[in-house]
């Protein structure tokens, strides 16, 4: 049974206005406890990237760590899928404790753990995970979290450093990242805002710690998503920069799966 005490302050939460508010959907098993369907956000494609992720991977029995969770779709999502914990890390206080408040409610403090903070990736990746989910978070580096003073290359190579760490604590990462440094248009991170040169950058700079399994970007038209392929690679300015940003699922050369 839901604990209705929890659910005023998820209302009063979600009501909350930051930088990344309304930026994600409310996942199912939260967005009936929120009592106003008609002001909840659009979203970015959430339900799409978990039908591709469930045809990627499977979250039954997994130990899952959500790195940049946001209001939780996705740390909700492993749950229902039957993970058996997820761990999520989110530097927004309002969006970690809606989070929370909202495990609370649907009475899964046990299986949902929340830490109101951004996540370290040189110090804390040791703890192993069964699946790591790194969602358009890295290219915030060196504005959200890490060094301010970072210029755009070594901030490049700082995120291939993350990402190539993370190797040693996962079998399977789910990636995905924007284009432009910091979210600002005038910082490109790749050539031309081209999907060719981020699965370069990818592909190329994580080669000794992962393989890449599968990359996939959402059709126009169905906004399901489909394999990267010679139809799909050029950029597509009218569907707008988040529908251009690929999926990445890599699979570690260090960590076999359990």
């Amino acid at each position: 049974m839901h604990d209705t005490r929890a659910i005023p302050p998820l209302d009063a939460l979600y009501q909350r206005h930051s930088k990344h508010s309304s930026y994600q959907l409310v996942h199912p098993l939260l967005a009936p406890l929120l009592g106003r369907p008609g002001d909840l956000p659009a979203g970015k494609l959430e339900p799409q990237r978990q039908r591709f992720f469930a045809s990627q991977l499977s979250y039954a029995g997994a130990r899952v760590l959500d790195i940049g969770a946001n209001t939780g779709y996705f740390s909700f999502a492993a749950i229902a899928g039957g993970a058996a914990a997820v761990q999520c890390y989110e530097g927004n206080a309002d969006h970690a404790e809606f989070i929370r408040a909202g495990a609370a409610a649907l009475g899964l403090t046990d299986r949902l753990q929340v830490q109101a903070r951004y996540f370290e990736f040189q110090a804390e990746p040791a703890k192993r995970h069964d699946i790591v989910l790194c969602l358009n978070v890295l290219h915030h580096l060196g504005d959200d979290f890490g060094d301010r003073s970072l210029a755009v290359e070594p901030a490049r190579q700082r995120m291939l450093a993350c990402l190539n760490g993370l190797a040693d604590a996962t079998s399977t990462l789910v990636l995905q990242l924007g284009f432009n440094w910091k979210g600002d248009v005038r910082h490109p991170l790749f050539d031309g805002g081209e999907k060719a040169a981020q699965l370069a950058f990818v592909e190329q700079g994580t080669r000794g710690a992962w393989s890449l399994a599968a990359v996939a970007v959402p059709d126009p038209l169905t906004r399901e998503y489909e394999p990267l392929g010679p139809h799909n690679r050029a950029r597509n300015d009218a569907v707008g920069e988040f529908m251009n940003r690929p999926i990445f699922v890599l699979r570690s050369r260090r960590v076999s799966k359990a």
